[in-house]
């Protein structure tokens, strides 16, 4: 096709075997020829479909592609994407276009091609879609339109045929007045694509050629009786204006806490944790959620094969100090998921971090998402290993869980978990005196013992535990931590879990810290 030289450079089989409508590739090349998409932005391809037009992206622009799609298996895009070569470009997503989970401001630009017509026509979606693209980003749609307003009644020639879904088809003009009348947006170009009719139909022909389906059958009477009078494809690219001002300070959990220079970094540093050491420990404490979770991490990588460019899922990463961590130390590209903090508070930090974007070979990078444990949307084998600090004790005691968890780990890799344990079973024996006080919290339930979690883990016949053990005398470094944080953190946490410490109380006899890690069968 002569409009699409860069399409045509793609294999007519490939794209035939896994068209879902008009050629994808035409569409989202006539698309981006009015974007201004430049190597190395992030872009999310919504309603990517079978991930062709991500593939594209990736090849054609040398961007950085979230391919999200709601009917297509993340899975089965994940195999073409790795067959197509651009598996350290493209990430598939499962998502529903009216539950984004992504950070704000965090993409570059959006492409949507043959998909918007089917969320996009509420006033409120494009709002909603805009919290996700960066102040100047730009957002650009290509979808089956009209030449003129049809108001939901089809014209006469075209009502044997007319789908109920053919109601979202509209003129260039109605999406421009939609999208202007947000006030968030400048429509940069609202047009129909040249002989759109005559590609669609000479494509849907072909369609038909190698696939006699009845559906595909009806688009082509559909077309041929239509002749271009009607139906067509509408083009519309718009950016989000710049904002003035610095977009706000910095993000912390907390307050900073108030020490003297030095007297942090003298009483946190641990010679059993040199890489931890060099992270100032007031930005730990004002973002902490738990145990130091740098040491943990530390600790816990200490016993995987972590290589530079590996794909990390950090579960239950908290405020993403532990992501930071991981992509500062590793050079991995860490997806940094969590359920209570938002990926915008994230995504702030990450920044701050300067572990937003790699800048070389071996840099890591992070990417939050807000993710539900149980919920994950990610690609079976998409990720290298797993890593969950001061987390997996939440969700992962449900002995169905990690099953489904290592379906998102390629053989091989490796999940690992740190966490507070228990030094004896508190279901074989009676809680001791001292922590009963505790015992009322469902949380400290979730504590378990190493062998309790070596069970658990080989008994559900999808990992083999290569490690599993306790950190030795990790009660008093848990100690140090909560009373530093009890004596220099703000009073949220000082009148908090710090004060009301167990640790004090049990002094080692019973709580501890475990790890696990185990390699993917």
């Amino acid at each position: 096709m002569s409009s699409a030289p860069r399409a045509a450079a793609y294999p007519a089989d490939w794209v035939l075997e896994n068209q879902m409508g008009p050629n994808a590739l035409w569409l989202v090349e006539e698309l981006t020829a009015s974007m201004d998409l430049r190597p190395g932005m992030r872009v999310l391809d919504l309603g990517c479909g079978r991930a062709l037009t991500s593939v594209f992206l990736a090849r054609e622009y040398d961007v950085h592609v979230t391919a999200a799609d709601l009917w297509t298996d993340p899975t089965e895009n994940w195999e073409r994407i790795r067959a197509a070569g651009v598996e350290d470009s493209v990430v598939p997503l499962r998502v529903d276009a009216h539950d984004l989970k992504f950070t704000e401001g965090y993409f570059d630009a959006v492409v949507c091609v043959d998909a918007y017509e089917y969320f996009g026509t509420d006033h409120w979606f494009l709002q909603s879609l805009l919290r996700f693209v960066r102040p100047g980003g730009q957002i650009g749609v290509v979808t089956p339109g009209v030449t003129r307003e049809l108001d939901g009644r089809a014209p006469e020639h075209l009502a044997p045929w007319w789908d109920w879904e053919y109601n979202g088809f509209h003129t260039p003009q109605w999406w421009r007045r939609l999208w202007e009348s947000s006030g968030k947006v400048d429509v940069e170009r609202a047009d129909l694509l040249p002989d759109g009719a005559a590609h669609w139909l000479a494509w849907e022909e072909a369609v038909l050629e190698t696939d006699p389906a009845e559906r595909t059958a009806g688009v082509v009477a559909l077309l041929r009786a239509d002749a271009g009078q009607t139906l067509g494809f509408a083009r519309v690219v718009a950016r989000k204006p710049e904002e003035t001002g610095d977009g706000g300070g910095r993000i912390s959990l907390r307050a900073s806490p108030v020490a003297e220079p030095g007297v942090l970094a003298e009483r946190l540093t641990l010679p059993q944790y040199p890489r931890s050491a060099a992270y100032d420990p007031a930005w730990v404490m004002a973002n902490v959620m738990g145990p130091h979770p740098l040491w943990l991490m530390e600790w816990l990588t200490g016993a995987m094969r972590l290589e530079p460019g590996m794909r990390v899922l950090d579960l239950g990463c908290g405020t993403a100090l532990t992501s930071v961590f991981l992509a500062r130390e590793f050079g991995v590209h860490v997806t940094a998921a969590d359920l209570w903090i938002t990926p915008g508070d994230n995504w702030r930090r990450v920044r701050e971090a300067g572990t937003g974007t790699g800048t070389g070979t071996g840099t890591g990078t992070v990417t939050p998402l807000s993710v539900e444990a149980h919920e994950l949307p990610f690609a079976d084998g998409y990720f290298d290993a797993v890593v969950s600090v001061d987390a997996y004790h939440y969700f992962g005691t449900d002995v169905r869980y990690l099953p489904t968890l290592a379906r998102c780990v390629l053989p091989g890799g490796q999940i690992a978990m740190a966490a507070p344990g228990t030094r004896i079973d508190l279901d074989a024996e009676p809680v001791p005196e001292h922590l009963t006080p505790w015992a009322a919290d469902a949380d400290f339930w979730t504590f378990r013992t190493v062998q309790w979690w070596h069970r658990h883990w080989e008994r559900s016949g999808m990992v083999t535990v290569e490690t599993a053990d306790a950190l030795e005398d990790g009660w008093r470094e848990w100690l140090l931590w909560n009373r530093t944080c009890a004596e220099f953190a703000d009073p949220e946490w000082t009148s908090g879990p710090a004060r009301k410490d167990p640790i004090v109380a049990d002094t080692g006899r019973v709580l501890t810290l475990t790890r696990v890690v185990a390699s993917r069968d």
